[in-house]
């Protein structure tokens, strides 16, 4: 074909989703009829590492200079989907069958440094009416404010082609960061953005690179696949396992030991100057961190509203009520960082730690009532 579009693809947009990955992926999902806010439910937990002050929830939010990962590395959010490690798609085996499960949604995310190899993996993509997840730097999308000044990944929905016309037909509603365009951009633009080294450069990493080599995602559903309680049951059995600290994630603690860790390091931030480095630091990392944990809370209720029938009402609306105050402190923490890094005041730490208190109690009140309903229920 010289040109397809794809209809009926849903324009997903959910203000709790976690980031612009899981938005567009969550299209692709909506699109096939799955339940983004099932299969898409992460656990709740939150993660902190002293020594490099990184912090996530289920893993670190991290400046990263690759697109890959291991196996391990992609596997710590989610019980209902699963990610084989990233492979360059011009030595993937085509005769070679990927091996799909029953009880979880495969996504496979390939690279290739190849930028005709990859088009023509879109295009095929397209033909089999199958909506298209791929990455690219928002320095090239016309429709961002980033466009032409700032470098960044970012994550858009393909599901059309005119190659005599020279377009992509694309949609990006990731609104979170300033995206809300649907329509066409040329096809030369989005090879440029696709293949993008995407410099970076802050206070804590310096100058560095993040090469997108043309990444994108492929979603593979077994025919026998279906949801069952026994997997809803295991995602908050989980959560409250890693909110209590009864287990690591990645080698690093997690939940309440982390919180406590974290409450601890800002007591002696206290002591520290303000250099370029720390305000930099509650700026920028802390500021839209603790805005994503925020997120994560309310995408677990998300989660939550799911279970009418599984579990009792009175665990859920109770459950829902502490997480919404907790996500509430969370932004509250996200903007008493942001007002410190502007005006440079070092007291206003000690009110970021009083409402990390009371996201401690919060959510360790949730683990015990689902706990509670996990053992007896």
């Amino acid at each position: 074909m010289d040109k397809h579009s794809i209809q009926n693809v849903p324009r997903y947009y959910e203000p709790y989703v976690s980031d612009c990955f899981n938005n567009a992926l969550a299209a692709q999902l909506s699109y096939m009829g799955l339940k983004p806010n099932i299969i898409l439910a992460d656990y709740l937990s939150f993660l902190y590492d002293s020594e490099t002050g990184y912090m996530g929830v289920n893993y670190l939010y991290k400046y990263n200079t690759s697109v890959e990962f291991t196996e391990e590395e992609l596997n710590t959010s989610f019980q209902m989907a699963y990610f084989p490690v990233p492979e360059l798609f011009s030595r993937v085996d085509s005769a070679k069958e990927t091996k799909l499960l029953k009880d979880r949604i495969l996504v496979k995310m390939y690279l290739e440094n190849d930028s005709n190899l990859a088009r023509q993996r879109l295009k095929e993509l397209i033909d089999g009416d199958m909506p298209a997840v791929v990455a690219v730097d928002l320095h090239y999308m016309q429709y961002h404010r980033a466009y032409k000044k700032d470098h960044g990944l970012h994550y858009i929905v393909v599901t059309g082609y005119d190659e005599e016309g020279g377009w992509y037909e694309l949609f990006d509603k990731y609104r979170l960061s300033s995206s809300d365009f649907d329509g066409r951009l040329p096809i030369d633009e989005i090879i440029l953005a696709r293949e993008s080294e995407n410099p970076q450069k802050n206070p804590l990493m310096g100058e560095f690179k993040r090469p997108l080599q043309n990444v994108w995602c492929e979603i593979g559903m077994h025919p026998e696949f279906k949801i069952e309680d026994k997997q809803l049951v295991a995602i908050l059995k989980e959560s409250c396992n890693r909110m209590s600290s009864r287990k690591n994630v990645l080698g690093i603690e997690c939940g309440v030991n982390a919180l406590n860790n974290l409450l601890h390091d800002l007591e002696y931030k206290k002591n520290e100057g303000l250099e370029e480095k720390n305000l930099y630091l509650f700026k920028t990392y802390y500021n839209e961190t603790f805005k994503t944990i925020a997120r994560s809370r309310k995408r677990f209720n998300a989660f939550l509203g799911e279970l009418d029938g599984l579990v009792p009402s009175e665990v859920r609306s109770e459950a829902i009520h502490q997480l919404e105050e907790s996500a509430n402190k969370w932004d509250i923490c996200a903007n008493l960082s942001l007002k410190l890094g502007i005006t440079r005041s070092i007291a206003l730490i000690n009110d970021i730690i009083n409402q990390l208190g009371e996201i401690r109690e919060r959510e360790m009140q949730v683990v015990k009532i689902v706990d509670n309903w996990i053992e007896n229920g």
